[in-house]
Formats: structure tokens, sequence, C-alpha cells
């Protein structure tokens, strides 16, 4: 989102009373990775797992980082995250450790973009990751076509890195829509789009998998209750699929093993604690599921950490 519409965070408060009713799901233990009994009976019903108190990791100190809109955090590099501008920045990506140390400056295409709002991330075999960034803005909603990027996850080291993008087009049947949220969902290897609406719903858009130089033609799957929808992801299991807005929750659904995407985002959300942000705009679990991660736009922005119990 431009940096004129800072003004949405006022929104907030409003917005913590759309979507679910808490009551909707019964809090339980937290996940674990191991796939328990217990684990996969929670998950069959959508049963919420419980939230620890949301804390600070680190600060972003990079000047360069002054609209963060989306958010990764990578296996390949042990305890870093991506993190890249909104609109108005070059094709670009920056490394950062989970305190907020700048480590890499990725740079993917030589093209300006015209609105990377969100990215996401695929573990595609062990030493072998792949970044996906949304070119998915469009506040105007004019837009005949939208792009999204791929990019083989470098090796964080050298101060700047140059990774050429393959580019994907990816147009809407039902006309120009504004999104900025990029979801990958590990167990079909398909990208989905949750479009931004102002008093919602949020349509999710199965993109399908990445092919370099194609243009697809999604097709919607789902509904979302959700109102102004600014970033998501799906967990690297599959098992979470979180999305938020300026609201002081997140919403979380918990995928049962063998469930569709559809089926999952069928059944009420559960609320998730954000820490406080000005205007927060990505979300991303970390990897092994021990909690998600969040971010704000603006200038040394603090990252932050929702842990699940």
């Amino acid at each position: 989102m431009p940096r004129a519409l800072l003004a949405a965070s006022a929104f907030a408060a409003a917005a913590a009373a759309l979507c679910c009713s808490s009551s909707a799901v019964t809090p339980a233990p937290g996940p674990t990775d191991a796939g328990t009994p217990e684990e996969d009976a929670r998950a069959a019903d959508g049963a919420c797992p419980s939230f620890g108190t949301p804390t600070t990791l680190g600060t972003l100190e990079s000047a360069a980082i002054d609209e963060s809109s989306g958010l990764a955090a990578s296996s390949l590099n042990a305890g870093v995250y991506w993190v890249h501008n909104d609109s108005g920045d070059v094709a670009r990506a920056f490394a950062v450790s989970s305190e907020g140390k700048l480590l890499t400056t990725l740079s993917f295409d030589t093209a300006m973009p015209l609105d990377i709002e969100d990215m996401a991330i695929e573990d595609e075999s062990p030493g072998r990751s792949f970044l996906y960034f949304g070119d998915i803005g469009d506040n105007g909603l004019v837009r005949k076509q939208v792009t999204i990027h791929r990019v083989a996850e470098p090796k964080v080291g050298p101060a700047t890195l140059t990774t050429p993008s393959e580019k994907m087009t990816v147009v809407y049947p039902d006309g120009a829509h504004n999104a900025e949220t990029l979801l990958f969902d590990p167990t079909t290897k398909e990208l989905l789009i949750a479009t931004k609406v102002e008093g919602g719903p949020s349509a999710i858009h199965r993109v399908g998998p990445f092919a370099a130089g194609t243009t697809v033609t999604t097709e919607k799957i789902a509904e979302v209750a959700i109102d102004l929808a600014t970033g998501g992801a799906i967990s690297r299991d599959g098992h979470f699929i979180g999305i938020r807005n300026y609201a002081p929750n997140a919403y979380l659904w918990v995928r049962a093993p063998g469930e569709s995407l559809a089926a999952a985002l069928a059944r009420s959300p559960c609320k998730a604690p954000l820490a406080n942000e000005l205007q927060g705009e990505s979300l991303a679990f970390q990897v092994g599921n021990a909690g998600f991660v969040t971010i704000s736009e603006g200038k040394n922005p603090e990252l932050h950490v929702t842990p699940f119990e």
C-alpha cells in the first residue's frame, strides 16, 4: 500500500470486530510438526491452538527498508528472514537476522515493478528454495494482468547479490482486483492470491503451480470474511493458513491432513493476537511452526513473533 494510505491504521480498532467470533472455535493445546494423533484430531475439527503473548525479536536497522510489505522465514539460511518494500522500490529484497541486522540485499529484476505487495517461500528440496514476489497491488483497479516473480533463494553472505527472476503473468476471470496477499501451498505446490476489499470479503484465487513465461487465469476457490486483507502465509507443512489485516488479531485456519484449502477456509478461523503495529502488512510462519512473525510498514520497524503454546 502506498504511504498515502497510512491513515488506514486508524481503522484497526473497528476492524478488530470483523471476521469471526472467538466463540466459534475451542482453544486446544499447541500444535507440533510431528503429526501426532492428538494434533490430527484437533486439525480435523479446526480447533484453535493456544497463542502466547506477541514479543519483539528485533528492530530492522537498515534505512533502505522503509515500507516493508512482505515477509518470509528462510530454512536455507537459518535464522534469516526475507523482507521487501512496497510500491516505489526497485525489484529487490533484504535478508535480515532475527535481531534486525541487514545481511544481504538481493536484486532480482532490472525493470521497475508496479506494486509488489507480498512474498511467499517454497522449500522445493533439501538445500533448494524459491522466493515468490507478488506484483499484485492495484489500488485503482486498472491492471489487466499482474505478475509473480520466482527467484532461487541464494545463500546469504555477500552484502549484495543479483539473481534474475522468472516471471509468470496472472489474469483474473472477473476483472481487476487489488491484492496484498500471496500464498504458497506446499501440499499442492500452488500459488494463491487473496484480494483486498474494503468491507470484505476477501476472495481466494488459485493461480496454480508456477510456470515461467506463461499467462494463467485464476480460479476463485473461496471467500473469507476479512476486511482489507494485507498479508498472509501457509505454514511449511500446510497445517496452518494465516491472513491478517489492520486489526490487532490475525486470522488462522487449522487444516486437517489431506484436507483441501477450500474446505479448511470454509470454517471459522481462530483469532491470533498481534503486536501493536502502526500499519501491519505482513505475516510469515516460522520454520518448525514455533509461531508466526509480523512486521509493520515504516522506518526501522520491529520484527514481532506470536508464539504457539
